[in-house]
Formats: structure tokens, C-alpha cells, sequence
């Protein structure tokens, strides 16, 4: 009989992993998370969804085995009581407001600090335990009404890129403090010789509306802290939850994400990290979650589109949709009035990158490109669906190179899939984030974001690719459509 911990690590495989392929006709949009939604009526959306991909589709319809899959939510439910855990025994648990740069920026200048000749370090750990990355951000919105004025309002109610921006800090704050010493301040790590930036945010799932019921913003608690480590790189699990009202009261998981961080010398090439010292089951069961996640991307980056051709399903898929709606790419016809073609969903911008936005390393810092990134996904969602949207998921988000002071950083974003058979309300935006150099002209790409939202009301017009680029787009939107399915669903199940 196979143990837990193999039940365990077969259920992630197999939700992480799977190859991709489906009938573009059955794709379904069951990720329906409402503004206005409750916590049980989210439970019953994902009870609806299992019931609705009951259908020939493999893409969106594969699911672990039932036994396995309790064991999966069992596993989950065991992580969110770590972090509970974890707030109730650290100490200094704060998070540190120096990941941005300090005082003035001169053009030219080294951003690290110099290490005097006399001056002695404290030695670099060699192990960590969870609870020494530990960190967390609470934002009473019920008692400071600075803070709800930074937050909340606008269309989207609650800022939720302002929010990413904190989870980015949040990141760094615990990557670092698992490598650096106790008591080191984070600008002092190149005096060690290293550095720390993210390379991926694996994914980030809204479980529960940011919203209570009668439309206030609940206090939240946002924390992390690392959950696994390589020799050189580090995963941290980010929760943001609301924050109890007594000792008593258990806490709300309202959104789950990963952030990947690379350890980097200030040399060149990698820096090793402590190694995570696991201690007790629901420490070993974050950390295994860690590892196959992390197999389960490597095995999906094999397969990418960007590496090998589509299956043979998906190209069958992508010809079935020209047979069956041969008249969209008929140029003597109008376009139907329930198609928009990929391209005309496109919603672009323009910004100067300041040295007020920096990070420790003079480079422009991960959240706020990850807060704009957001905002223009929110805006180009909005415009395709003509309703309001909620935010469902960060289904990936990589980090190719940085954003330089003084360059021009160019959003380019779009719908990317939504489905074109039955009554559905979320889609897929892609933003590709670029850089311009003023003087050159020289274009570089730096970031690429992948949302999922879902609109108020249901979809009246659906995603269709023009070129073969964009059918490539839109059959990595579909593979990225049913992992979101299946992590979202095993959180849920947890709740």
C-alpha cells in the first residue's frame, strides 16, 4: 500500500506536470471568482467546475485520483496552519522597509556599501529553519484611514497590484533573512559577496474575495517565509490572510503564492544558500511541495512551445477552428460580432523608469513592475470583457533580466484565450514587459506576466489567434488554464 508522503507527491505531479492537449471545442471557464462571492459559494463554484469538465477534453478535465486528491488537500490545509503557527512564535517578524535604496542616487555609483578593511563579519549560516525567514505585513484598513487611502478604491475596490508590490518585499525580505545572519541589515549583504533577486513568481491564487460581504476591506496579514532552498535558490511561500480578532479566532486564507529567488555572486555565477533544516510533518509536507512543484515546472519548461512543437492534439485543434470557423479569417466578411481577434484586445503604455523606484541594487524594484504590469492586465481585462473583473490568479511570471534606471519600459498586454463554446466568465492576459533605450532604440524583454480574471457577467465575445505566434499564445494560455484549474480547485477544497 503506498504511504501518504507518495500519495502526496504523486497528487502534485500530476497537477503540475501533465502534458497538454484538449479539443478547442470543450474548453470550459470554470474559474469563476466573483467580486461579491462567499467563501461557500466559492466551495460550490469548484464543486460546480468538477461536475462541468466531466468531458472528453484532457486539457481541462484531468484530475488526480480521488483518494489522492483528500490526501492533496489534507497536505495544503496542513501548510496554512504552518504559517499560522509561524506568526504566533516568531520574533522581529516585521518586514524591513530598506528593500528599496536609501538616500540619493548619483548615476554611476555603486549601490552596496564598502566594506572597511578592519571591519569583521559575522560568518553566513549554514542551516536555516522555516521559522527563521519568518516575516509579515499587517494592514489594519478598520483603524487607519492613511492606509485604506493607499489601498482601497477605484474601480477594483481593494489595489491589488499595490498589494503584489508588498508580496515582492515580502519575497525578499525572507530570501534574505534565511541567508544573511540574525541582526544583518539587508544592504550589508554585499559585503558578503552576494545578492538576491527574483527569477519567478511560480504562481499567486485568490481563494476568497478581498471584500467582506458588505463591502469593507478586512484587516490582512501578509507573510512568508522560505519553504525550500536548492544550493543556490530559494522557494518562498507568501499568504495573505485576514488577521484574527482574538487569540482565539483562526485566520482566513484569502490568496496563496510562490515566489522563486536566485542567490547570485557578486562575481559572477552562483552563491550558495543555507541549507532548510525541515522539522516536524507540516514543515516536511511544505517543503515536498517545494521540490515537486519545482520538478513539475521543469518538466512543463521542456515542453514549452517555445522549445517544441504542439501536440498533436493541439494542432488538431487549432485546424478544427479554422474548418469550423472558417468565415472569421475570410477577409471578404466582417469579423462576427462574437469574435475579436487577439491583436485588437492589445492595451499598450509607456513609462520613464526613476531612481525613486529603485531597489538596494539601483535596478528598478520587482514589485513595482509587477504593480504596473497588473494594473495594465486589469485595464486591457475590463475593456475585452466590457464588465467589471476580478482577479482569479497569477498563473506565472519570469524575471528575464532587469529594469534599468532611466530606460523606457513598455507594456504590451493582451487577451490571450477565453472560451468560445457555452457560458463562461474567465479568459487569460498576457503582458510583455520590454525596455527601450532612449539614445539606441535597443529593445530588450525583461518580464512576462500571465493573469487569469473573471468578469462580472458572461463573456458576449471570445479570443481567436491570427497569427501562428499568437496560436502559440493562446495554446499556452490553455495549458496554463488547466493547472490554474487544478491548484485552485485543491485549495478550495481545503478551506
Amino acid at each position: 500500500m503506498q504511504s501518504t508522503r507518495q500519495l502526496l507527491q504523486r497528487t502534485v505531479r500530476q497537477a503540475a506536470s501533465r502534458p497538454a492537449a484538449s479539443k478547442w471545442a470543450t474548453a470550459t471557464g470554470t474559474a469563476r471568482t466573483r467580486a461579491n462571492a462567499t467563501p461557500s459559494a466559492i466551495r460550490q463554484l469548484s464543486s460546480t467546475a468538477r461536475k462541468d469538465e466531466a468531458s472528453p477534453s484532457s486539457l481541462l478535465t484531468e484530475h488526480a485520483a480521488p483518494e489522492a486528491e483528500g490526501e492533496a488537500v489534507n497536505r495544503i490545509d496542513s501548510l496554512l496552519k504552518l504559517t499560522d503557527r509561524l506568526s504566533r512564535q516568531s520574533r522581529n517578524a516585521a518586514l524591513p522597509l530598506n528593500l528599496r535604496a536609501q538616500g540619493s542616487y548619483v548615476k554611476g555609483e555603486p549601490a552596496p556599501p564598502v566594506m572597511a578593511e578592519d571591519e569583521e563579519l559575522v560568518p553566513l549560516p549554514e542551516t536555516r529553519r522555516m521559522g527563521d525567514s519568518y516575516v509579515q505585513l499587517d494592514l489594519p484598513f478598520s483603524t487607519d484611514a492613511a492606509l485604506r487611502e493607499q489601498y482601497v478604491g477605484g474601480l477594483s475596490k481593494v489595489r491589488l497590484g499595490r498589494l503584489m508590490e508588498d508580496f515582492d518585499s515580502l519575497a525578499g525580505a525572507a530570501a534574505y533573512r534565511h541567508v544573511l545572519p540574525d541582526g544583518v541589515d539587508i544592504v550589508e549583504a554585499s559585503k558578503y559577496g552576494f545578492y538576491l533577486v527574483t527569477a519567478a513568481v511560480d504562481r499567486m491564487d485568490l481563494l476568497r474575495p478581498l471584500q467582506n460581504a458588505d463591502g469593507s476591506v478586512p484587516d490582512l496579514r501578509l507573510s512568508g517565509h522560505v519553504s525550500y532552498t536548492t544550493s543556490s535558490s530559494l522557494e518562498v511561500f507568501l499568504r495573505m490572510a485576514t488577521i484574527p480578532s482574538s487569540p482565539t479566532d483562526e485566520s482566513a486564507t484569502i490568496l496563496i503564492g510562490r515566489f522563486a529567488m536566485a542567490c547570485r555572486s557578486v562575481k559572477g555565477g552562483k552563491h550558495n544558500v543555507p541549507q532548510l533544516l525541515v522539522d516536524g510533518p507540516e514543515e516536511q509536507a511544505m517543503w515536498s511541495m517545494g521540490r515537486d512543484m519545482r520538478e513539475g515546472k521543469k518538466k512543463r519548461s521542456g515542453a514549452s512551445l517555445n522549445k517544441t512543437p504542439p501536440t498533436a492534439e493541439e494542432a488538431a485543434m487549432m485546424h478544427n477552428l479554422f474548418l469550423q470557423r472558417s468565415e472569421i479569417y475570410d477577409r471578404k466578411t466582417p469579423t462576427p460580432s462574437d469574435i475579436i481577434f487577439m491583436s485588437d484586445t492589445r492595451v499598450s503604455s509607456a513609462s520613464l523608469m526613476h531612481p525613486a523606484e529603485r531597489n538596494v541594487h539601483n535596478k528598478i524594484f520587482g514589485g513595482f513592475l509587477m504593480r504596473l504590469a497588473y494594473e495594465t492586465a486589469y485595464s486591457t481585462a475590463c475593456l475585452f470583457s466590457r464588465s467589471p473583473v476580478t482577479f482569479v490568479s497569477l498563473d506565472e511570471l519570469q524575471f528575464a533580466q532587469p529594469v534599468e534606471i532611466g530606460s523606457l519600459l513598455l507594456l504590451d498586454s493582451k487577451v490571450t484565450f477565453s472560451p468560445m463554446v457555452g457560458e463562461h466568465h474567465s479568459f487569460h492576459v498576457s503582458v510583455e514587459a520590454a525596455t527601450c533605450d532612449l539614445y539606441t532604440g535597443e529593445k530588450k524583454i525583461t518580464n512576462t506576466f500571465h493573469y487569469t480574471f473573471s468578469a462580472e457577467r458572461p463573456l458576449s465575445r471570445h479570443v481567436v489567434p491570427k497569427t501562428y505566434r499568437q496560436a502559440m499564445q493562446w495554446l499556452d494560455a490553455q495549458r496554463r488554464r488547466r493547472v490554474g484549474i487544478e491548484v485552485r480547485q485543491a485549495y478550495t477544497q481545503a478551506l
